[in-house]
């Protein structure tokens, strides 16, 4: 199973959108993949979820933990509701230390789309060149807005290494994060997440195959002077994600939704965001290739209390 399908299980998972079949899909990659396990404890955890995939255990060490019967009785009427997090609750377990375990009461996670991420769904304005000197705008190498979607058409080399080779068609946009900071998301941890869609629309099985990239990173200072020394700029960053697909022109998958993720410090105050798509024979000519819907989501989770068990 790849990371895409992997993600899409989960998703459906966490919105309580599972059919029976999908779950013991996703069941069976749990058991069997120590990648999956990882991509699922990281998600759960992520979304303040862990401790209903855990709470079965919690349940049946009573005697040691001194849990109140109501809670008892929420936490098998919650597994009863959800089997499959019922079925990979030993799975999880088995991801963590076995002298703690979390024992917690039921904080929600919140998901919040944020809107300083501008024109996202490319319906209005232009496209500067170069690497964006301010936050809300798309800027990079040669690209257009066509029907609505961008259109990428030509790499070029980095603005700040003009003799740098021009690898991938890159565009940009800086978002400012430090509004962020007096929505009182700060307690527990906070994600964000960009995600946008992809479309090859050359010929099936057309070469070169093209790698389509989304991708997050997260920095403290001021945005204006990136431009400046970008990408060298990039190990500085403070967190970052990223997610990528490769494709070889029209398949019956249609076009591919990328998700990158990366924890929130506190000290961030932009992003720059960067899709592109990477022909993976140079010299080659961009053609048919779009990207759509980009979307900035904030994702938060209250911090969990830890109970340690000895055993």
């Amino acid at each position: 199973m790849n990371t895409e399908q992997l993600h899409c299980l989960i998703d459906a998972w966490r919105d309580d959108a599972l059919t029976p079949e999908q779950a013991a899909t996703l069941s069976q990659c749990l058991r069997e993949s120590e990648e999956a396990r990882r991509v699922f404890q990281a998600e759960a955890q992520m979304h303040g979820l862990l401790h209903c995939a855990v709470m079965n255990s919690i349940v049946e060490q009573t005697d040691t933990l001194g849990a109140p019967s109501a809670t008892r009785g929420r936490a098998r009427m919650w597994l009863q509701w959800r089997p499959l997090v019922a079925a990979a609750a030993g799975i999880v377990l088995g991801m963590f230390c076995t002298s703690i375990v979390w024992a917690v009461s039921s904080p929600r996670a919140t998901a919040e789309r944020l809107f300083s991420l501008i024109n996202g769904s490319f319906d209005e304005g232009g496209l500067g060149h170069g690497f964006p000197r301010q936050t809300g705008v798309w800027s990079g190498d040669e690209a257009a807005i066509t029907d609505g979607r961008l259109r990428f058409i030509k790499p070029e080399a980095d603005e700040a290494d003009p003799s740098g080779h021009a690898i991938s068609c890159d565009v940009f946009q800086l978002v400012d994060l430090r509004p962020l900071r007096r929505t009182g998301s700060s307690a527990g941890d906070a994600v964000l997440e960009l995600s946008a869609r992809f479309a090859d629309e050359r010929p099936s099985n057309t070469n070169p195959s093209v790698t389509f990239f989304c991708q997050l990173y997260l920095f403290q200072g001021d945005p204006a002077q990136m431009h400046q020394n970008w990408p060298q700029r990039i190990t500085e960053a403070l967190a970052s994600g990223s997610a990528q697909v490769t494709t070889l022109g029209t398949d019956a998958k249609g076009a591919r939704q990328l998700t990158a993720r990366c924890l929130v410090p506190p000290e961030a105050d932009f992003a720059v965001v960067q899709i592109a798509a990477r022909p993976n024979l140079r010299p080659a000519k961009l053609d048919g290739l779009f990207a759509d819907d980009v979307t900035i989501t904030l994702k938060t989770s209250p911090e969990l209390p830890v109970r340690i068990v000895q055993r």
